[in-house]
């Protein structure tokens, strides 16, 4: 069977996709509640959501992939619904934007190569966001066969021993080589470095059945990497220390491997706990039926909204755009999902197996 749908998922993604709206809704919004810039400034709404992404990104696919394995579904029906899932609605906003946007900027979104133009020489325009949809390509043009092919056992080791001590090595690495704010772009941005987090969002969906079986060392364990996160913030490392006149608690240069670790092992937390709290309360708050729709939508959300923020907010934001551009990516993503995504995903559900006789359907 194919591994059981968690609606409390489809609510956690949509808190993610929000915080990054939140993220990039103009400060200077005539009337910006001073407390939500506090808040923006204490939480990092954006490269959090981002995070929580890609950890639910790693735990749903890989679980996927665990149970067509097991079920002896050939991964390249994995990979031809993901496939229709994730490129038809990319390239067609590419397509929209290519009359209006240098040749070379929609060159590199195409190649799935944006983040490293960003390391290398800044980003910006309607396209910057997608940086972080090239390091989820990065991700999965490998893992998928690694999952499928490699001897059972092997692919959680290869992220235990190779993948995640390489991202937290190359973090740490880029801190002591490259100064200040080209190290964090460096490692926000690199690929090698936010494997971290599709990685333990994986290793989740390789435990989930031993997590499951003994929840209160799971709820533990959740707990844990919460409060690791919270320690880790910058606010204790660095601003508190500095606003008494004290040193910091660690080597400003670290900046970026500590924002690693911290955003890392405060969305894994969140992740892991959100699983356990829908077995244990499938009717919580996270799977609220809104929730529940603004999740199903969030891909759409996420590739739309920064286009329409940079036009429609351009030359000054005010409320009055704002709340058009804000409305106009959920009408946007809501028409995508019912006249393009939807259609797709009935394709790509051809693409299911039972057993190794060919697609269901």
């Amino acid at each position: 069977m194919p591994p059981r749908h968690l609606p409390v998922l489809d609510g956690l993604r949509a808190i993610a996709v929000l915080l990054v709206l939140w993220n990039h809704v103009p400060k200077a919004v005539p009337g910006y509640p001073e407390a939500l810039k506090v808040a923006d400034m204490l939480v990092g709404p954006g490269g959090f959501g981002v995070e929580l992404f890609f950890v639910l990104s790693g735990f749903l696919i890989t679980r996927i992939l665990i149970g067509e394995r097991e079920r002896h579904v050939p991964v390249r029906w994995f990979l031809a619904r993901r496939f229709l899932r994730i490129f038809p609605i990319y390239y067609l906003l590419l397509l929209v934007l290519l009359p209006f946007r240098p040749a070379a900027e929609i060159g590199w979104c195409a190649a799935y190569l944006y983040n490293l133009k960003s390391i290398l020489w800044g980003a910006g325009g309607p396209l910057a966001h997608t940086w972080s949809l090239c390091i989820e390509e990065h991700f999965y043009l490998l893992w998928p066969l690694a999952v499928a092919f490699l001897p059972r056992g092997c692919a959680p080791r290869l992220l235990v021993f190779v993948v995640l001590p390489a991202a937290v090595g190359g973090a740490w690495l880029v801190c002591e080589l490259v100064d200040g704010e080209r190290a964090l772009t460096a490692v926000q941005h690199g690929s090698p470095f936010r494997f971290l987090t599709l990685g333990t969002g994986s290793l989740l969906a390789f435990a989930e059945g031993r997590l499951l079986a003994a929840p209160r060392r799971a709820a533990a364990l959740g707990l844990g990497l919460v409060a690791v996160g919270v320690a880790l913030h910058p606010w204790f490392l660095f601003l508190g220390p500095m606003l008494r006149e004290a040193p910091p608690l660690v080597d400003l240069r670290l900046g970026p491997l500590a924002w690693l670790l911290q955003s890392g092992s405060l969305a894994t937390g969140l992740v892991l706990l959100a699983v356990l709290l829908g077995e244990a309360w499938p009717r919580n708050p996270l799977a609220a039926a809104p929730l529940r729709a603004i999740g199903r939508i969030s891909y759409a959300l996420y590739l739309y909204h920064y286009p329409l923020f940079h036009y429609v907010l351009h030359p000054a934001p005010t409320a009055a755009n704002t709340a058009i551009a804000v409305t106009a990516t959920f009408a946007a993503a809501t028409a995508s999902w019912y006249a393009l995504e939807r259609p797709l995903l009935r394709i790509a559900a051809r693409f299911r197996g039972r057993g190794a006789g060919g697609p269901a359907g």
